[in-house]
């Protein structure tokens, strides 16, 4: 029987090269670095198994609850260090100031998005120091729940933007990823005015609602 990696068209360890290898066949490859090779190869790869993915990253209601973490110790850590430029903090007075500075730290991260639906994990947006909209907006109001806000919740539309809107004191706020801080609607307008496209769903680790059933937003 043929040895499988002959099968396979691989050499085997320390076998001598070809005498007369082939041609190039693509002059180009020459110019490529190892890391561009690597990007074109991990795209064959993902839009080989693009429905798998996708498949295995849908989320149901609950699962979109769960990534809302106020608890998690990333996210503790970082309240931790926001709080310190208060004495003390409390949140009446100190809030919106504390909103501020979680707002800056997320807009440090690069927006990037990939081909399939995929979930990166809030030590993973740290860590890469990027993530889409959607993963800065749930790594965002998990830090403004840490914070003490009540009603801080992600809000998801058809245009596949996401937003994070809160209020404090009676004034809406909307943090929006393509801006350099919180928005604020006129008087008489609705944050959802704010936000591009139709808001299908807003959630935050307490609640979820679906728009898509009818509901309005406030």
């Amino acid at each position: 029987m043929e040895p499988l990696f002959s099968i396979l068209g691989k050499k085997r360890h320390g076998a001598p090269p070809d005498a007369n290898p082939p041609p190039n066949q693509n002059p180009s490859a020459q110019t490529e670095s190892e890391e561009e090779v690597k990007l074109r190869l991990y795209k064959l790869i993902i839009d080989r198994y693009h429905d798998k993915i996708e498949e295995c990253e849908t989320k149901t209601v609950s699962d979109l609850k769960l990534l809302i973490q106020p608890r998690h110790p990333l996210i503790v850590k970082i309240r931790e260090a926001i709080c310190e430029d208060f004495h003390p903090y409390l949140y009446e007075e100190n809030f919106l100031g504390a909103a501020k500075m979680a707002f800056s730290r997320v807009a440090a991260f690069r927006t990037v998005s990939v081909p399939v639906p995929f979930w990166l994990t809030l030590d993973e947006v740290q860590e890469l120091m990027a993530g889409d909209e959607i993963d800065k907006s749930i790594f965002l109001c998990s830090l403004l729940r840490a914070l003490g806000s009540e009603n801080a919740r992600v809000f998801l539309t058809d245009t596949q933007n996401s937003y994070v809107v809160f209020q404090h004191l009676g004034r809406n706020y909307v943090a929006d990823h393509s801006q350099a801080g919180f928005a604020e609607p006129p008087q008489g307008k609705k944050p959802v005015e704010l936000l591009k496209g139709k808001v299908i769903y807003a959630f935050n680790d307490k609640e979820y609602d679906d728009y898509q059933e009818g509901e309005g937003a406030f």
